[in-house]
């Protein structure tokens, strides 16, 4: 698989995705989902007066009738107070999957206005087919869509407007996914920030790429690396607002490892899917295609930072023990070789810091932990954050856009990220308590430090390791093979207006 099979393969064009309209009504199409909201059944019969029996919004409850020649589905969602961002999405998704099986010419979804976003949304990320990086695979046309929108010719304008800004999601959360499902042997750090420049040259993104030789003095990220036949690679991703440069910059920061064998101490049995441990990375670069595509107007300069490196078990792997200097001159000893997600990460702080002297956000996104896992399941993503405003703003856009946050405590007594020998450790001296959050505060401690509280900047570290999904065992709402996407939806609109 070369780079431009690989880009090729990130374009929304390529993807095999159905085609998707909005209309007032279901003349010519074949298979209609229709979602019931329970207590508004009545309401509903206004739009279907061929209805003859009582059909309930009983949440899983569905009802098929035939019209015409058309196929109804009247599917029961439940109460209103319960519907959500995430549960439409997924409804959506998973009633296109469920029609497109018996391969209908049109499938027609009733989607009142406020749901529009969503509907697009989750057809488009449930569309995605695995299938589409096999060498040989044979693109049949997918189902047209009808988004069938009862107030469309009043409201045709903004219609179209959030069914655009919900593919224009999709397409970001797409992005990460095929490049999250790449393979290891293809998708090494070089070949991956080749690609990472051909696609901001694409988009007219400046990029730069730090040279190896200005890396070197950056002890944490090359460390883990040190074991493989690759080279760390660091890459910078700048967005201006429209204005032009602001006074003050946000720093937005993906791990991307390539390729996550845990070290010398090794994953064991856990290596599988470990390609996906450069998720972060890739929800950084679907974030900027989101902004770019969608024309939002981002807050303020925004550097996109992707750290990219491959743990390996070479001759030269570090090991525990090992106590290595980050670029801030600050030095780590060594616990457990697995613990090297946020050695890549506190570095490419580090290299921001060094450089940009006016960033008042340092923000990264990782699958960092298994303690995540185990502390909050795979329903919401945690969150480390110095700021309560910050870390509120993040739960509410969270809940906003369908990504679930859940911000942990900010207790710097947690952090005992402590060694006898060197600045700290990495990882705590009883790791096995709130793991996430002591990963979280490690971090921390590379961002640079204020002497007033009102002008230090603010943190937040958001860890991905369950909410990606990264065993692929796919949702009814999304096909087996792929990531669910994690994080564009959030940072896309956690850095806009």
């Amino acid at each position: 698989m070369t780079i431009k099979e690989i880009i090729s393969f990130l374009e929304p064009k390529n993807q095999n995705l159905p085609f998707t309209e909005i209309k007032h009504d279901f003349k010519d199409i074949s298979t209609v989902i229709v979602p019931v909201v329970e207590g508004a059944e009545k309401e509903l019969k206004t739009v279907f007066r061929f209805l003859k029996d009582e059909i309930s919004g009983k949440k899983g409850e569905k009802k098929e009738v035939v019209h015409n020649n058309q196929v109804f589905y009247f599917v029961g969602i439940g109460k209103e107070k319960d519907i959500t961002s995430r549960n439409m999405r997924r409804f959506f998704g998973g009633a296109y999957l469920s029609a497109s099986a018996n391969k209908p010419k049109t499938i027609g979804l009733f989607c009142p206005p406020e749901w529009v976003k969503e509907a697009a949304l989750g057809v488009d990320v449930a569309a995605l087919n695995p299938a589409m990086l096999k060498p040989k695979f044979k693109k049949e046309k997918e189902p047209d869509v009808i988004l069938v929108h009862p107030d469309f010719k009043t409201k045709k304008a903004q219609a179209v407007k959030d069914m655009k800004r919900g593919q224009t999601i999709a397409e970001g959360k797409n992005l990460m996914r095929v490049l999250g499902t790449i393979p290891p042997n293809v998708l090494s750090p070089q070949v991956y920030a080749d690609i990472i420049i051909q696609l901001a040259k694409k988009w007219k993104v400046k990029c730069v790429r730090v040279p190896h030789a200005q890396l070197k003095k950056y002890g944490l990220i090359n460390a883990v690396s040190a074991g493989s036949q690759h080279n760390s690679e660091l890459l910078i991703l700048t967005i201006h607002p429209k204005k032009g440069k602001t006074k003050k910059a946000t720093a937005m920061i993906g791990k991307g490892l390539c390729y996550d064998s845990g070290g010398l101490q090794g994953k064991q049995s856990h290596m599988k899917f470990m390609k996906e441990d450069m998720a972060g990375s890739a929800s950084v670069l679907g974030t900027v295609w989101t902004i770019v595509k969608g024309g939002l107007a981002i807050r303020q300069t925004t550097h996109f930072v992707i750290g990219l490196a491959e743990s390996m078990m070479g001759s030269r792997a570090m090991r525990a023990d090992d106590i290595y200097t980050a670029g801030d001159g600050q030095t780590v000893e060594i616990i457990h070789t697995d613990a090297e997600g946020r050695l890549v990460l506190s570095d490419c702080i580090c290299y921001m810091k060094n450089n940009f002297k006016n960033i008042d956000h340092f923000y990264t996104i990782a699958t960092l932990t298994g303690s995540c896992i185990i502390a909050l399941g795979e329903h919401y993503t945690g969150v480390v954050c110095n700021d309560e405003a910050l870390g509120c703003e993040v739960m509410k856009i969270g809940k906003e856009v369908g990504e679930y946050m859940y911000v942990g405590p900010w207790d710097l007594d947690y952090d005992d990220n402590n060694s006898p020998n060197a600045s700290m450790a990495n990882l705590g001296e009883n790791d096995r308590e709130a793991g996430w959050v002591k990963a979280g505060l490690f971090i921390y401690r590379f961002v640079p430090k204020a002497k007033k509280e009102s002008e230090q900047a603010k943190f937040s570290h958001f860890d991905i390791a369950a909410t990606i999904d990264m065993h692929e065992k796919g949702k009814a709402w999304r096909r087996k093979g792929f990531s669910s996407g994690i994080g564009v939806g959030l940072l896309s609109k956690l850095l806009t207006n």
